[in-house]
């Protein structure tokens, strides 16, 4: 008997849902030309791996995107009121719009939903189909089928799945605490930046004037023939070299603010930026031990290795047999169902599978699992550390940073003595030439911006410090808070 079976297979397929509220993504996508659905999609158009790389326009044409164009000049300010009142609200705004904590909340929400597609080898599969075709004999007509198939043992085939899946969904929620903590860190350090440009800026202009100072008193007494004309030439070169640093310094202040702007996503308004609260308070509270396992890096390795292990043991569950329940229930439709005893009939039985022969496929992916959670396990000792290392180190720069400022404020009070000395030995004794006013003058100005940049580098060395020991969110108040749409808990 000759048949002639053309088989339509239609599978249902129910959704189920990770979490009670879900946070759409609407950024803009490119609309690339879908390829076909069907055999005829082998003459569609596709890009060719053996042509050259296309540029960057034609790339962009291929991806049918818009230009990107950003104003190279910097924003207007709609405002002081518009700015973050303190560093830390500057700090939330930042971690409340930065694309990159966007693009890891999305990635753990997907990683979520790989959890149910796990879990749903636990629960029954129903299957409807239709064959339709013609026998010989018999004519034409169709065979509608249901079934069902429900797994009843599997030897951990289906839980390590889970496993692995759960596994994944905790490494991205690492993952998203560490992209947290780099904006909290990048932020903080920007913020600091413009400060302390600011605060060498304002520090550059009292040097300029002071030199100015000294330039006008040593003209007025050189045309009073008390000293030389070669004094108010020394104190102008010295005063253009100040103005040529002061310059720099505007330019560098610029560049600050443009980097914290990219961060925060608006202008950064030109009222000086407070100073920032100290975290040394912080920084002593914490007991003379740390639990390396608040940094997401170490939560990120110890993931990982939960993955290799759940990936070993899925590997070793493939060598036993799957026991699953099958049922289905048929029924004929058309002539053909003329020609048989029943229209419809079904079927119960119990179905053992196993793949008997892979050509050592299986034994390889073993082994390979195998190597791979050794080097997990090796890869925690490994970020342990390094992360313990960092904490020493930034914890010792704090330390002696504090004392540094100690000596550079001590040190600040002798040089303004000295100053006060030679300029009266200067006016009234006469023992001292202009040289000796300006390097005093400018020996203040270098005391003052040694002491602003230890107390700005003490400042991102306790920022680093408690990025590195995962208490930077505890210090700017990010726990318990919903950052886009995604509660941090401590």
């Amino acid at each position: 008997m000759k048949k002639i079976i053309i088989i339509l297979h239609c599978i249902f397929i129910t959704h189920s849902s990770f979490a009670a509220d879900k946070k759409l993504f609407t950024a803009s996508e490119p609309s690339i030309n879908e390829a076909p659905s069907g055999f005829w999609g082998v003459f569609s158009k596709t890009p060719d791996p053996g042509t050259l790389p296309a540029g960057g326009s034609a790339l962009a044409d291929k991806l049918q995107i818009n230009p990107a164009e950003i104003d190279m000049q910097p924003a207007e300010s709609n405002g002081a009121d518009s700015f973050p009142a303190d560093w830390q609200a500057a700090i939330q705004l930042a971690v409340n719009h930065h694309p990159s904590i966007s693009s890891s909340i999305a990635t753990l929400e997907s990683s979520g939903f790989t959890i149910d597609v796990a879990k749903a080898g636990y629960l029954p599969a129903i299957k409807a189909g239709i064959t339709t075709g013609r026998q010989q004999d018999e004519g034409s007509g169709h065979i509608a089928t249901v079934g069902l198939s429900q797994m009843l043992y599997d030897f951990g085939k289906t839980g390590s799945a889970v496993d692995q899946a759960s596994a994944k969904y905790l490494r991205q929620q690492a993952t998203v605490l560490m992209q947290i903590d780099t904006i909290i860190e990048q932020t903080a350090l920007a913020l600091n930046e413009v400060y302390r440009s600011t605060q060498l800026l304002d520090n550059a202009k009292k040097e300029v004037k002071a030199l100015r100072d000294i330039l006008a008193l040593t003209q007025m007494r050189a045309e009073a023939g008390a000293s030389t004309r070669v004094d108010p030439v020394q104190a102008q070169a010295r005063v253009e070299a100040a103005q040529a640093s002061q310059l720099d310094l505007e330019i560098k202040l610029e560049q600050q603010k443009y980097h914290l702007q990219s961060l925060l996503g608006q202008p950064v308004a030109e009222k000086k930026i407070s100073a920032p609260v100290s975290l040394l308070p912080l920084i002593e509270r914490q007991s003379a031990r740390i639990d390396l396992n608040r940094n997401p890096t170490i939560l990120v390795a110890q993931a990982d290795a939960a993955v290799a292990l759940a990936e070993l043991r899925n590997y070793k569950a493939q060598r036993y047999p799957t026991l699953s329940l099958e049922a289905n229930t048929n029924k004929y439709i058309g002539d053909i169902a003329d020609y048989q005893r029943h229209s419809q009939y079904q079927n119960v039985y119990l179905s053992v599978n196993s793949t008997l022969y892979q050509g050592g496929a299986l034994v390889a992916q073993e082994s390979a699992s195998a190597r791979a959670l050794e080097a997990a396990r090796t890869t925690i000792a490994s970020k342990k550390l390094e992360i313990s290392d960092q904490q020493r180190n930034y914890f010792q720069s704090v330390k002696g940073l504090q004392k540094n400022i100690t000596l550079l404020s001590s040190r600040m009070k002798t040089i303004m003595e000295t100053r006060a000395l030679y300029r009266e030995q200067y006016l009234s004794l006469g023992n001292r030439n202009v040289l000796d006013l300006l390097n005093a003058e400018q020996e203040i100005s270098r005391a003052r911006q040694d002491l602003i940049n230890a107390r700005c580098d003490l400042w991102a060395s306790s920022v680093n410090y408690l990025v590195v020991t995962g208490m930077a969110r505890d210090a700017f108040d990010l726990n318990n808070k919903v950052i886009q749409g995604l509660r941090i808990a401590p």
